[in-house]
């Protein structure tokens, strides 16, 4: 454990204190002993009975289930700060475009993962993530009624958000805008209807056929709200015939398993390209790369659940659960930030 606390964030010990992790001297007599248990609990597939015993073999300290349990869900603050802290000690950065200037760009994501048991509980969390800064800069666990959208999120005035199909709503888009910031959105089929200048009906699909492999153009177009047409740019490249042929094998393989109907033809003719909504003013070849970016929060995730099993969430209780995902946040910002310090194997 001495070899671990070099590496954590300045004031690690007070921020027990401030957040409720550590309020009493009671069989866990010090921040590090706290420590030393909800490592335990996140290393030991989330079982408070074994971190019980663990902490009598390792430690010599007798803390029983039930005390386990109340130590280790009061302490998710704790560690859902320090696991931020630590990202932004890293300092690691990805080399940030010229064309950006001060903007930061943040990568918005959400993961659902199910609890064990029989009385199974499915979890959301939603996860900001600065591209350049490399830093996390919000996580919010829920329950997966809570709906994936931007609205849930604060937005500063040199914010650009990237966010999937799902997040493509007019609420969202408005919510960015209102707040100063930009968008940078995979536009989702029917997700909200396109007009021309007019107020008529826009087809978007006959403004990209002549479209030919990776060749990208622009399309000018509106959305309308509280009964007023909103301009919306749209940046598309086709895929090429691997890519293509991809697409509709998901598209085909999601309808199986969710048993629904196979989507209509001009939803897998789209599928056929990357359509991007933004209100960004940089060049197609710029707003493409942008998206590319997104792939980095998607391996956040990856490395999370494959390699310190963040998935095999333990419990159905909201402040356990809690205690859980953000211990595993926090162990895997540890490890990298430890490997990139010295020669460490994990």
């Amino acid at each position: 454990m001495r070899e671990i606390i070099q590496y954590l964030p300045t004031g690690w010990e007070e921020k027990a204190k401030e957040t409720g992790a550590f309020t009493r001297a009671r069989n866990i007599k010090t921040v590090e002993e706290l420590l030393a248990l909800n490592m335990l609990y996140i290393t030991n597939d989330g079982s408070f009975q074994m971190t019980s015993a663990m902490m009598k073999l390792t430690k010599g300290i007798s803390v029983n289930k039930n005390a386990a349990y109340e130590r280790i869900t009061a302490s998710w603050r704790w560690l859902q700060w320090m696991a931020e802290e630590i990202c932004t000690m890293q300092g690691a950065k990805i080399e940030k475009p010229a064309f950006l200037g001060d903007r930061h760009v943040k990568l918005l994501d959400a993961s659902d993962e199910t609890t064990k048991g029989k009385e199974k509980s499915t979890w959301r969390l939603h996860y900001v993530f600065d591209l350049f800064e490399f830093q996390c800069t919000s996580m919010e666990l829920t329950t997966n009624k809570e709906g994936e959208r931007l609205t849930r999120h604060e937005v500063s005035k040199n914010d650009i958000f990237i966010a999937d199909r799902i997040y493509s709503t007019i609420s969202g888009i408005e919510h960015v805008l209102s707040k100063g910031g930009d968008f940078l959105i995979r536009f989702k089929s029917k997700a909200f209807n396109l007009y021309d200048e007019a107020g008529k009906a826009f087809e978007l699909l006959a403004h990209l056929r002549h479209l030919k492999e990776h060749e990208s153009t622009e399309v000018n177009c509106f959305y309308k709200t509280d009964g007023k047409l909103r301009p919306l740019r749209i940046v598309v490249m086709k895929k090429d015939g691997k890519a293509i042929e991809a697409s509709k094998r998901r598209m085909l393989r999601k309808a199986s398993k969710k048993q629904e109907k196979v989507a209509q033809a001009d939803t897998v003719e789209l599928n056929e390209y990357i359509v991007l909504a933004t209100s960004l003013s940089y060049t197609n070849a710029q707003i493409l790369e942008l998206y590319r970016a997104r792939w980095q929060i998607e391996q956040v995730f990856y490395r999370l659940k494959s390699l310190f099993g963040y998935g095999k969430v333990p419990s159905k209780n909201d402040e356990a659960v809690k205690a859980w995902f953000y211990g595993k946040l926090f162990l895997a910002s540890l490890c990298e930030h430890i490997l990139k310090q010295v020669s460490f194997s994990p």
